[in-house]
Formats: C-alpha cells, sequence, structure tokens
C-alpha cells in the first residue's frame, strides 16, 4: 500500500511509457532525471517520488507561486 502523496516505481513506469510494456529501472531512471524528476531508491529495486516532486518538475504547486509574471500576461 503506497502512503498518500507517493508516486510508486509502477505508477512511474506508467507515467514513463504509457502505452507498451514497463520500461526498465534504467529507463525510468534516465526520464525522471531528464524530466527533472527527484526521485529515491525504495530498497526493493525500484523508485519512488512524491505528487509534491512532480508538481515541482511541472512546474506547478509551492515552486512556481514565488514566480512573478509582468502584469499584463495576467
Amino acid at each position: 500500500m503506497t502512503a498518500p502523496g507517493i508516486v510508486s516505481y509502477p505508477e512511474l513506469q506508467k507515467l514513463c511509457r504509457p502505452d507498451g510494456p514497463a520500461p526498465r529501472l534504467a529507463t525510468v531512471e534516465r526520464w525522471a532525471r531528464k524530466s527533472g524528476i527527484r526521485i529515491q531508491y525504495d530498497g526493493q529495486g525500484g523508485v519512488w517520488t512524491t505528487m509534491t516532486a512532480l508538481d515541482a518538475a511541472l512546474g506547478i504547486g509551492s515552486a512556481a507561486s514565488t514566480e512573478s509574471y509582468p502584469a499584463e500576461l495576467i
């Protein structure tokens, strides 16, 4: 059972490659690093992350709220 807010290795595999066979660990690691997603090793041969880390990689959430935009863009 995964704790709330945690994105498990199988979920990361689905995000990495939505269609086709599940990617290997090395592929998921490379994809996550290229995408700017911070990951941790789970001790069971996989990785995990948090929704907060995914949001930060996408530029939404608390990291995005500190940015300022010119008034004409708002």
